[in-house]
C-alpha cells in the first residue's frame, strides 16, 4: 500500500460488473482508482466503454495489459474482463504480486480455472472473488452455525433471484435443451443466470456445509424471457449438492420479471440443524409502503442493454427504483460490502472468505451442473 490509500487498477470497465466494483473503491477512502487497463486487442466498443470509466473516476485507460501491469505505485488489481478472456488476463495479473478482487465466476472452463488458481497461489497473492458472503444475513447464518444454536448441520438451501426484465416474453411451448459445456457466455441480449447468479448460493452452500461436494445435480430452462430464448440460454437454474461431510445443499439462481418481486427479489438462506432451522433474507424485517400511486412502469429496453443488466444503462434507459418495501438493510451497499470486506482483510491480514481455492470449487459446481442438467443425471466430482 502506498501512502494510507490501496491505489487500485481496474481491468475493464464499463457494462461488466467492474461498474459496481470501481464504485466500491471509490467510495471507500482506504482506496484510490488510479487507471483502467485491457488488452490492446479487444474490440473497439470494450475500449469506449473502458475509457469511459476512466473518464468518469479521472484516471488515465491504458489499452495494453502489459503497460498498465507495469505501471508503478499500484497495490491492487480490481480483474473484470468478459468470461471468455478470465484465464489468461487472471494470469498475467497474478504474476504481477499484487492482491486481486477477481469478478465472479471465476471462469468459464475447468482450464482456465485451474490456472488462475495454480497462478493466485504460486504468486501467493491475497485473491476474494466477489459473492454475497459479506452482506449482514450471510453474516448472520454463519454466526449462528458457529455459535452452535442449531447444533450439527443436516442440510442448507440459498437462493438468488434478481427481478428484472419483462417477463411472460418467451416464445409459448419452447422446451429447451441444455449443452454440456455452455461455450459462450457474453451477450449483449442477456446473461447465463445459472452462471451469473447461480454462484451465489453456490459458494453460500460451500461456505456454510464447509466440505467439498461430491455429487451435483441440475435443471436449467428458460421460462420467462424472449432475450434469453434468442442466444439459447437459460434464466434460471436449481440444483441439489451432495457434500462429503453428508450434509445435503439446494440452490437456486436466475432472473424473474421486475413485477414478481417488491424488491432486487428473492435472496435468501436456510441453515437446517439437529436442534432447529434458521432463515436469514435482507428483506425480513422490512417496512411496507401502501399508496395510491401507480405502479413504476419499465421503459423501453436499451438497445445495448435489453435485460438492465449493467447500473450504467439502467440509469441511460429510466428503470425505476421499487418503493413498495423498505429494507432495513442499506441495499446501496450490496457491492461495496465485498470491497469493505476485502480491504479489511488486507488491512488485518486475515484472509479472504471466498478466495481462490474456494472461488474455483464454487465454479467447477456450476460447470458440473451444467453438465449434469445436459444428461438428465447426477454428475460426480471428486
Amino acid at each position: 500500500m502506498t501512502g494510507s490509500k490501496y491505489r487500485v487498477l481496474l481491468i475493464s470497465g464499463d457494462r461488466t460488473h467492474q461498474e459496481g466494483y470501481a464504485a466500491g473503491f471509490h467510495a471507500d477512502p482506504r482506496a484510490e482508482i488510479v487507471a483502467v487497463a485491457d488488452e490492446a486487442d479487444v474490440p473497439d466498443l470494450r475500449h469506449t466503454l473502458n475509457k469511459e470509466m476512466a473518464d468518469r473516476y479521472g484516471v488515465p485507460y491504458i489499452n495494453d495489459l502489459d503497460e498498465g501491469l507495469a505501471l508503478p505505485g499500484v497495490d491492487l488489481i480490481s480483474v473484470c474482463p468478459e468470461i471468455e478472456r478470465r484465464g489468461r488476463v487472471a494470469v498475467r495479473c497474478a504474476a504481477r504480486g499484487l492482491p486481486l478482487f477477481l469478478d465472479k465466476p471465476l471462469a468459464g472452463t475447468s482450464g482456465d480455472i485451474a490456472d488462475i488458481r495454480a497462478a493466485v497461489n504460486n504468486a501467493g497473492v491475497p485473491a476474494q472473488m466477489y459473492s454475497l458472503t459479506s452482506t449482514p444475513w450471510a453474516r448472520a447464518a454463519r454466526d449462528v452455525m458457529r455459535s452452535g444454536e442449531l447444533g450439527d448441520l443436516i442440510a442448507v438451501h440459498a437462493e438468488v433471484l434478481f427481478a428484472k426484465g419483462r417477463a411472460g416474453t418467451v416464445p409459448p411451448g419452447l422446451i429447451r435443451s441444455e449443452r454440456e459445456t455452455p461455450g459462450q457466455y457474453t451477450f449483449t441480449e442477456a446473461k447465463r443466470e445459472l452462471f451469473d447468479l447461480g454462484i451465489y448460493p453456490i459458494v453460500l452452500c460451500l461456505l456454510l456445509a464447509d466440505s467439498p461436494v461430491k455429487r451435483v445435480t441440475a435443471h436449467t430452462a428458460n421460462y420467462f424471457f424472449a432475450e434469453h430464448a434468442s442466444v439459447d440460454i437459460e434464466d434460471l437454474g436449481a440444483l441439489t449438492l451432495e457434500f462429503e461431510s453428508g450434509v445435503v445443499g439446494s440452490a437456486i439462481g436466475g432472473r424473474i420479471g421486475f413485477y414478481s418481486h417488491p424488491k432486487a427479489g428473492p435472496h435468501s438462506v436456510t441453515v437446517v440443524g439437529t436442534e432447529g432451522s434458521r432463515t436469514f433474507s435482507p428483506w425480513d424485517p422490512h417496512v411496507e409502503v401502501f399508496a395510491d400511486e401507480p405502479r413504476p412502469e419499465l421503459p423501453t429496453p436499451h438497445p445495448a442493454d435489453p435485460m438492465s443488466m449493467w447500473r450504467s444503462t439502467q440509469v441511460e434507459s429510466g428503470v425505476p427504483r421499487k418503493v413498495g418495501w423498505l429494507a432495513l438493510e442499506d441495499e446501496s451497499r450490496l457491492v461495496a460490502d465485498e470491497v469493505t470486506a476485502f480491504l479489511d482483510c488486507l488491512d488485518t491480514g486475515r484472509t479472504p472468505d471466498v478466495g481462490v481455492d474456494l472461488a474455483a470449487a464454487a465454479t467447477e459446481v456450476v460447470l458440473a451442473a451444467y453438465r449434469s442438467a445436459a444428461r438428465g443425471e447426477p454428475v460426480e466430482l471428486g
